[in-house]
């Protein structure tokens, strides 16, 4: 049955389920509208309705596609207000300039958390591109994304960070990346100027593209490899400076290998 016969039938039939469609949160008081291909289903008495079928849902700005999407309510001061939404299979969340997708999510409308989760999530903004292999956790009222499981990251500068776990800031403006933090395997490269860190820990500032690590921290570069406790990298002008630590007796120590020039018509 196509969607908008569906919705319509809907509305003659349950006249409240109109009401549950347009539901308002008490706090911002907007509205949300839903399409499905094959079913759209009221549960009055457990408060809920569930959508089926390349389900397209819209609120405060937010638009959400899946296969399946559950939405939890309550009835409060003669309105339904929405709690909660669940969504599965092939999973699509976009808000202005950022996109996040997964196999499943879960997304709070009180503290407006989404959390992603499956084999493999994704988040995209305009700072750059994320992946996982556990979950993403974005937080758009205070501007935070975790990421967990073999994350991957590429700034729009194309870097990339790899690590078991990625925690960011982003400009509460256009949602470029401010920081990043790093634990676990960090490894730090740009294939195209030819560097490579790693490390136990690693920083990322966006405002001055500096990266601090700390723990077994290995710095390639060209011909060079630099390795100590911490090392800093200013993307910008492709310096690296590491350091030894003198309480552990840890030295730093240093490979350098000769660059061979071009012959002249090479």
């Amino acid at each position: 049955m196509p969607t908008k016969t569906l919705i319509i039938l809907l509305f003659i039939l349950f006249p409240s389920f109109s009401q549950l469609v347009w539901a308002k949160t008490n706090s911002n008081k907007s509205e949300l509208t839903v399409e499905a291909d094959e079913s759209l289903e009221w549960f009055e008495k457990e408060k809920y309705y569930l959508a089926k079928g390349n389900v397209i849902l819209k609120k405060d700005g937010v638009t959400l596609k899946a296969n399946t999407i559950k939405a939890d309510y309550i009835f409060e001061n003669g309105e339904n207000i929405l709690k909660k939404i669940i969504a599965e299979d092939k999973v699509v969340l976009t808000k202005e300039n950022t996109k996040a997708t997964g196999q499943y999510m879960t997304y709070n409308l009180n503290d407006k958390i989404a959390k992603i989760s499956g084999t493999f999530q994704t988040f995209s903004s305009p700072s750059g591109y994320v992946e996982s292999t556990k979950n993403i956790i974005f937080d758009d009222v205070n501007n935070k994304a975790e990421a967990e499981g073999n994350v991957k990251i590429i700034l729009s500068n194309k870097t990339i960070i790899y690590a078991d776990n990625v925690k960011a800031n982003f400009e509460p403006t256009n949602k470029s990346l401010k920081k990043a933090v790093a634990k676990g395997n960090v490894i730090i490269e740009n294939k195209a100027k030819d560097r490579k860190s790693k490390a136990d820990f690693g920083v990322y500032d966006a405002n001055d593209e500096i990266i601090r690590l700390t723990g077994n921290v290995v710095i390639i570069n060209q011909k060079s490899k630099l390795s100590g406790s911490k090392g800093i990298t200013n993307l910008r002008t492709g310096i690296s400076n590491i350091v030894g630590d003198e309480k552990n007796k840890k030295r730093v120590k240093g490979t350098f290998s000769p660059i061979k020039k071009q012959k002249k018509g090479d």
